[in-house]
């Protein structure tokens, strides 16, 4: 409970606050009188705000011989151990009352029966301290912020380059998009000038027919200059009408024809899942470098899965029908060096489940998986897994001498050596496949059959 600010003791200095106590005096003192009277009573236990807790100064917490509880001012005659603080008759009254009886139901004694207690405890805190004062470095936590702070604003930055860098590239290609509708419609239909000339026609064929008519009659007048020019004239003017018919033949005003942009727009989910998952804040040493990609927003209802887990780790069918969904991992696998991943099966019917690899790029809604990777397939009723796979082994149902998977399998890609195994029981029986083409990167592939079935990738 909060008390209000104590006060200097002495009497002309009693409006300010108190900054210290004398516990042989029991008094209370502020700035100017501590320095007197620690002149004066070099002995005297005197406590300072320092010397509560530096992190909390308040001349409240300094002790003095009084229980600061409201309406109790006892003397501290009693210890409570169970919450290793000083208490009055009041903290321990078995009768409830107003503010009585906070430490009632505490294991409390008297204050001399716990001398010895915390005196052997002091000692071992004196030793802690000195132990502590002998071995600590002080770092400089300050240069180490200002690096995390400036570490942090590079980073941001490298985002926003990189994401400032495509914004461009896809306006860039935008405009070069529009810029070829322009020409491509400009060159295949009716431009508007045509258009206009050729609303003009029927006025234009219908004066010239009476023009030509009514030189036709003015031969007679013997003015061959006159009806000669006039006769160029009207040939002019019939080859300007036939140049239009042939600009409203050439750009196929009565044709079907579509220009078109691909991809079309319900084709796209695929490139904005791209960008959507496009990027990656990760903690070098402290995230699992192996994850699950999302599920594809266009894939079919029976295909369908969902990834989980804080890493995206975790796998699960959720699509009802029986059929094979092939779900691929990041990242890319590359440099010339060995991987390793472990599969665990969380949630399995039958295990009828396939782990492997496959190039990054081949199509994972196909249904001639074993064509295009590399993998183990570990159903229950086998004595030992199969191996299914598409150049250079071709294998289809080709048993193996591994046992017989459990729960857990470890999977070792050796790109240096073009090797795939897979460790059953902690069991190392050698590459299961050897001269994997390595020309494309090569991603980690599961195929789930029944529903339900989960299991999780792990870093080895």
């Amino acid at each position: 409970m909060e008390n209000k600010k104590e006060k200097c003791s002495l009497k002309k200095h009693s409006e300010i606050d108190a900054i210290g106590y004398c516990y042989e005096c029991k008094i209370f003192f502020c700035s100017k009188c501590k320095n007197i009277h620690s002149q004066l009573f070099e002995n005297h236990n005197i406590y300072s705000e320092n010397d509560v807790n530096n992190i909390n100064n308040n001349i409240n917490e300094i002790f003095f011989d009084i229980c600061k509880e409201e309406k109790h001012n006892n003397k501290f005659e009693f210890f409570c151990k169970t919450h290793n603080k000083l208490c009055c008759l009041a903290c321990i009254c078995k009768i409830k009352k107003e503010e009585y009886g906070q430490h009632a139901n505490c294991d409390a004694c008297l204050i001399k029966d716990i001398k010895e207690e915390k005196q052997k405890k002091l000692i071992e805190n004196i030793n802690y301290l000195e132990n502590l004062a002998n071995n600590l470095v002080i770092k400089d936590f300050k240069a180490s912020f200002e690096n995390i702070i400036k570490n942090k604003e590079s980073l941001k930055l490298k985002v926003q380059k990189i994401f400032t860098k495509i914004r461009n590239t896809l306006n860039e290609r935008e405009d070069q998009l529009l810029l070829e509708v322009d020409e491509q419609f400009n060159n295949t239909f009716l431009k508007e000038d045509i258009l206009k000339e050729y609303e003009k026609l029927p006025n234009k064929i219908k004066s010239l027919l009476e023009k030509g008519k009514r030189i036709n009659e003015s031969l007679k007048d013997n003015n061959l200059n006159l009806f000669i020019n006039n006769c160029i004239n009207i040939e002019n003017n019939i080859n300007n009408i036939i140049e239009i018919n042939e600009k409203i033949n050439k750009f196929n005003v009565n044709k079907n024809i579509e220009i078109n942009f691909e991809p079309k727009e319900n084709n796209i989910n695929y490139f904005l899942e791209n960008i959507q998952s496009f990027g990656k804040i990760s903690i070098s040493g402290n995230t699992c470098i192996f994850k699950f990609n999302k599920c594809p927003l266009n894939i079919s209802e029976d295909k369908k899965y969902k990834v989980e887990g804080d890493k995206e780790n975790i796998v699960t069918k959720i699509g009802e029908k029986n059929q094979w969904v092939g779900i691929t991992c990041e990242p890319k696998l590359r440099e010339s060096k060995e991987y390793k991943w472990k599969i665990k099966i969380l949630k399995s019917v039958c295990k009828n489940i396939m782990f492997g690899a496959a190039p990054f790029d081949f199509d994972i809604n196909t249904s001639f998986y074993e064509k295009y990777g590399w993998y183990l397939f570990c159903f229950k009723d086998y004595k030992n897994p199969d191996l299914y796979s598409g150049p250079p082994n071709n294998y289809s149902g080709h048993k193996t001498n591994l046992n017989k998977v459990k729960d857990e399998i470890i999977i070792v890609l050796d790109i240096s050596k073009r090797t795939l195994k897979f460790i059953i029981d902690n069991e190392d029986r050698g590459a299961s496949y050897e001269n994997i083409p390595i020309e494309k990167p090569i991603v980690p592939v599961i195929f789930l059959y029944n529903k339900d079935d989960s299991v999780e990738i792990l870093e080895c």
